[in-house]
């Protein structure tokens, strides 16, 4: 069987680099949790000095396995490889993990209030949609 695939639209190509350029951020967001300097942290609260200093940190490597798995999967779908969605699962997983850890098992909500986990879920719905796409994509025959 030869595996063919159709010349995908422009909307695939702004979809495909939207990807990649939110995975960036998530990266830059990574990299500034893991190189936080004294300046960072002195304007922190104390509330969240004590959050940030009791994180685990497998849930750091969590985190980095997120945004490396997420951006790798943006590259493959620019690339048109079916890859894509593997990793694009893979990320989601961690996101999820990530979520849940934050809404059971820290006191996050009770330091810097509900509005604390917007942001996971907005990130979450965007990383899902994201999955949702590439696995059209794939349907569409536009990954190889």
């Amino acid at each position: 069987m030869i595996n063919s695939t159709v010349n995908p639209p422009k909307i695939f190509w702004a979809v495909a680099v939207f990807a990649l350029f939110y995975s960036i951020t998530g990266i830059l967001s990574f990299l500034s949790e893991c190189f936080v300097t004294d300046e960072i942290y002195n304007v922190l609260t104390d509330d969240e000095r004590y959050i940030y200093e009791n994180r685990p940190f497998w849930l750091l490597i969590v985190f980095g396995v997120d945004v490396f798995a997420g951006t790798t999967a943006s590259l493959f779908l620019l690339v048109r490889k079916v890859m894509a969605f593997k990793l694009g699962l893979i990320s989601i997983i961690a996101t999820t993990v990530q979520i849940l850890y934050f809404y059971f098992y820290s006191n996050i909500s009770d330091v810097i209030g509900p509005t604390s986990m917007q942001m996971p879920l907005i990130i979450f719905a965007i990383s899902f949609m994201l999955l949702l796409f590439i696995k059209y994509s794939i349907m569409k025959r536009w990954l190889a």
